[in-house]
């Protein structure tokens, strides 16, 4: 593929909600092609965070290198300019290599970010600002700063998940102190890569089931010790990166505010909550995607997603 008589370097994607299988199709798809897998994934950065994040089990990174998973500590900030840096380093370091590179996740803003070449504002980080939103969200709850952000930002609130406290701030700080709103400034460069991204999913009841039942096994494999290990390493929910999915609530466990059933229970609604957020990123009318019904497709959508890559990597 060209733009503007730019050859634009070919990878493989494949996105979707969390739960849906894409670990498990990159396995198959790294048997017959050369590629390494990219994480598009904002909580697989974090070290010590393995089984509440859902990464490829062991044997699968010591086999096949795996970028941009277990590269900073839990108490370490990480934005998408530093992913940016970080996946574009990763992606060019494998094609110079003669292979392809694999993006592998479900962070749809990290994922459009690199596909469509986002040039990301500079808008300061603002402490007193944050501190302000922080207390009214310990106040009042995550719901009233996301009404608040509505009133600024509406497109913002269409894409970020309201339970994503931080990345409410963050909105809400560059609605407030930049010149524009957080959902006008996302500026485009010429895109850089010729993508053919695979999309995964399944009936909605089904994918919630699933999600549940994994939650539960996640729970059985030793998440709680998981977080207990993080609380003794000094981390608290003071830190981006105990914002992931269901550690907040196995905090709260651990420290005795809640029932390990409740917690359990609020930890499966909330990743439905967070499943719909990331629709609201990979939308099944976009045609950029090639979507797979796996629930339907069941084991047939693997030869045909090796003959599709075949003909891409081959032809276009």
């Amino acid at each position: 593929m060209e733009t503007n008589n730019r050859i634009l370097s070919k990878l493989i994607a494949i996105v979707g909600p969390t739960g849906i299988g894409k670990t498990a199709l990159s396995e198959q798809i790294l048997k017959y092609i050369d590629a390494e897998v990219v994480s598009i994934d904002s909580r697989q950065i974090y070290r010590n965070m393995n089984i509440g994040t859902a990464k490829p089990k062991p044997h699968l990174l010591k086999t096949i290198p795996h970028h941009l998973i277990n590269i900073v500590d839990p108490m370490d900030d990480f934005s998408i300019t530093d992913f940016l840096q970080s996946a574009k380093a990763s992606i060019e370091d494998i094609i110079s290599r003669g292979k392809i590179p694999l993006l592998v996740g479900g962070t749809g803003q990290y994922f459009w970010s690199l596909i469509e070449n986002w040039t990301i504002p500079s808008v300061p980080p603002n402490p007193e600002l944050r501190k302000k939103f922080e207390q009214i969200a310990n106040k009042y709850g995550a719901e009233h700063l996301f009404e608040e952000l509505k009133s600024i930002d509406v497109e913002a609130t269409k894409i970020i998940d309201s339970k994503n406290i931080r990345r409410v701030i963050r909105a809400l700080e560059v609605g407030i102190a930049g010149d524009k709103k957080w959902s006008e400034l996302r500026s485009k460069d010429p895109v850089l890569y010729n993508p053919f991204i695979i999309g995964l999913t399944k009936d909605r009841t089904i994918l919630y089931r699933d999600v549940d039942n994994r939650i539960d096994e996640m729970l059985k494999e030793g998440w709680i010790e998981e977080v207990r290990l993080l609380i003794n390493s000094n981390i608290d929910l003071s830190y981006s990166s105990m914002s992931s999915l269901g550690y907040d609530e196995i905090y709260r466990y651990i420290n005795g505010e809640v029932s390990i059933d409740d917690a359990t229970e609020k930890i499966k609604i909330n990743t439905h909550r967070f499943i719909r957020s990331q629709y609201n990123w990979f939308r099944i009318s976009d045609t950029r995607i090639h979507w797979f019904d796996i629930a339907h497709l069941k084991c047939s959508y693997h030869a045909k997603i090796k003959t599709l890559l075949e003909t891409f990597l081959v032809h276009t």
